[in-house]
Formats: structure tokens, sequence, C-alpha cells
């Protein structure tokens, strides 16, 4: 429908401005004399370039963005390029070009605009550059570009969007912090279910001939020449604890500054070489099956960066069905919510029994406790449960006392 109103406005633009020059050629000619003339020969080249811009196909020019990369962490400088081209010249006086930004990146008066004026005339080319300071995390779709221009009697403006999509991905940051977990105990017997066995490489407990998938690290060069044939080395077998991360996606306030600290403590867990686990609960529950590695560390940032604030966490009685029919829990399990209810208190009192649990209920910077939950973090701690709230700018603090248990 705007797109109707637009056309006809055109129109009737052009049909006013064809009036004004028959007007201004029906007043030299009746009137006579060198100044009637003058004004309908001044007025001429203007309604002539008027009507030539009114039909110039404003959609023949190219546009191209190149930015400075695919993917950011929270708090850099995106930079920017766009190019605009045309195949042939026409002289257009001035042309206004706009990046259409996403709704999640704004501006500040430090950033280079995203916005140009070129007097463009009969060039071919045009770029511009403009920067974002402080990139928000986020998924962010860059998809228009448009460029703007006019006549000088202000009669004819002429707009077109061109699409262009790009997609970049900024990861929330994360802070150096110290997980600390209990030292590694080496094989001697059956071992709980939270624990996995992986190979310590750094201590060789004999040899053995060599099978496919031995990594040619591992191979016993001396063994191998005593007795003409490949023989790799054994190695001890480590316990270590599964670590599950479960990140309550309920709006509040301190969202963002629990994203940090997930994003902060999954990447503390996975350089301890601890395999971890991720669980978001919103309107419907996001598993991510425990690893270890950095691969698991990315697969992790891309979902706190895609995270969005939703309205419950009705999925965590989903969660509970599952692990139930798994028979309990199986890992250690960390919770970091940013709204504390009584509701979720009494469910994490049910299963304290049967799971290693501790909760970080992680507040904004300088934002004080409610009465109400003081008195919900005591009340899980008396029962067994690990439970403190953790300030914005505070986070390192936090893992200072965490251990697998």
């Amino acid at each position: 429908m705007k797109d109707i109103l637009r056309s006809l406005k055109s129109i009737w633009k052009l049909i006013l401005l064809l009036l004004l020059t028959a007007l201004a050629f029906c007043y030299a000619m009746f009137q006579g004399g060198f100044v009637s003339w003058f004004l309908f020969y001044a007025f001429l080249p203007f309604a002539v370039y008027s009507i030539l811009l009114a039909v110039y196909p404003l959609q023949t020019f190219r546009a191209a963005r190149t930015l400075s990369k695919d993917q950011f962490s929270a708090g850099e400088i995106l930079k920017g390029e766009i190019t605009l081209e045309r195949p042939f010249p026409f002289p257009l006086i001035y042309i206004i070009a706009e990046e259409c930004l996403p709704s999640g990146l704004k501006q500040t008066a430090a950033d280079q605009p995203a916005r140009k004026l070129f007097f463009l005339g009969f060039r071919r080319k045009a770029v511009f550059t403009y920067t974002v300071q402080s990139m928000k995390r986020g998924e962010h779709h860059f998809s228009r570009i448009r460029i703007k221009t006019g006549d000088l009697l202000g009669l004819f403006e002429k707009e077109v969007t061109m699409k262009t999509d790009k997609t970049i991905l900024v990861y929330p940051t994360a802070f150096s912090m110290g997980y600390r977990h209990s030292k590694p105990q080496y094989e001697q017997g059956a071992s709980a279910s939270s624990q996995r066995y992986i190979k310590d490489t750094t201590m060789a407990s004999g040899i053995r001939e060599y099978q496919p998938g031995d990594r040619m690290a591992w191979i016993d060069w001396k063994a191998t020449a005593k007795r003409d044939s490949f023989m790799t080395k054994e190695f001890e077998q480590t316990r270590t604890h599964d670590v599950m991360l479960i990140m309550d996606q309920q709006a509040s306030d301190s969202f963002e500054p629990m994203i940090t600290f997930t994003a902060s403590l999954a990447k503390a867990i996975i350089k301890t070489g601890a395999p971890l686990g991720f669980i978001l609960l919103g309107t419907e529950l996001d598993t991510t099956p425990v690893q270890p590695g950095e691969k698991q560390l990315q697969t992790i940032f891309r979902k706190l960066a895609r995270v969005n604030p939703e309205p419950s966490s009705a999925s965590f009685s989903i969660w509970e069905e599952r692990m139930a029919s798994q028979g309990g829990y199986r890992s250690s399990n960390l919770f970091i919510v940013s709204v504390l209810t009584m509701e979720l208190v009494r469910k994490l009192e049910h299963r304290a029994s049967y799971s290693d649990l501790k909760l970080y209920f992680i507040r904004k910077k300088n934002q004080l406790l409610t009465q109400e939950e003081e008195v919900l973090l005591d009340r899980l701690n008396k029962r067994g449960i690990a439970a403190e709230a953790v300030s914005e700018g505070f986070f390192d603090q936090a893992l200072k006392e965490v251990k697998s248990l």
C-alpha cells in the first residue's frame, strides 16, 4: 500500500512539474520581453533535470558491505565499509547513503555515523566507513542499505533500499577465573556415576602393540626399535568429574550479568579439562550433552550469544522428568539464576538428597538482596545446597571455594 501511495505521489509531482513548465512557457509567449523569457529559460534546466531524475533508475546502484570480522566479543568495536557503484554516470547532485543497523546495535556520539552525504556528480563509485562502539551480545542481522536523492527544487525525492544480508555473532565477555576442583585420583576400582576416566598422557604405565586410532605422540620409539614393530605407551586412567551448567532464562535486570558469569564459569571449567554440559531452562528445554574440550566451549558460547530472556522457565519441569527417567543426576550441577523464587527453592530441596547441587544467584552491580532473597538463600544452605549471591564485578571471588563434588 505504501508503494502504491508513493508511486501516485511521484506521478502527481511529475504532472505538477509539467504544468509549471507549460505555464512558464505560456507566460513568456503572451507576455514577451526579456524578463519573461529569462524566467522561462532559467526555470527550464531545473525542470528538465527534475524530469530526468524522475525517470532515472536508482535501482541500478549496487551496494556491498564489508565488516571487520564475523565474530566479536561483547564490548569490541565494529568497523564497517559500504561501497556504492552504478553502471553509468548521471549527474546526481547529492545522495544520502545509510546502513540500516540492526535494532540491537546503537551508535554513540563517538562513532563514525552509519549515514553519509555525497555530492556525487558524475562519479560512479562512493565509499564510506562507520563504527559501532561497545558491541552488544547477540546475533545481529544486517539486511538493508538505503540510498536517497532529490532535485534542487525539492519536488522529487527518490529512495531505494537494497537487500544485502550479513549476520554477525557477538559472544559474551568471559573473564578469567580460577575454577578449582579436587585433585585427580587414579583408577582404583569402581567410581561414582558422576565420574569418568580420561587418559593422563603425562604418566605412562606400560607399553602395548600399536592399535588403529593411537596417536603418533603415544608411540614408544625405543620399544619399537627393539621389537621391530610399532609399540605405544599405555597411560594411567585419571578420574574426572562431569559438570552440568544449568541456566535459567527468566527475564530480569540481571540477565546480561548472568550471561557473562555463565560464560566465564564455562571457560574456567573447560580449562581444567573437566567434561561440561549445558542446559538452558526457558519456555523450551535446550540441552548440550556433556563433552570436554574447546569445541564444547565454542558450542556453549554460541548458545549464550543467541539466548534471549523469556517470561518464565517452564521447561524446568520437563528437565526434572528427563532426569528422573535417567535415574537421577549423574554430574555436579551448577544452577545459575537471576530470579530466585520459592518455587525454585522447593524443587531444588526435593533433589538435594541424591544430587550434587550448587546455586549461584547473580545480581547487578550494587544491587542489594531483598529480605526474601536472603531468607531463600539461607534456607538452601541449611538444606545442604551450597547457594550464594554473586554481584557483577565480583565474579572471580565466587569460584574461590568451588570444588567438584
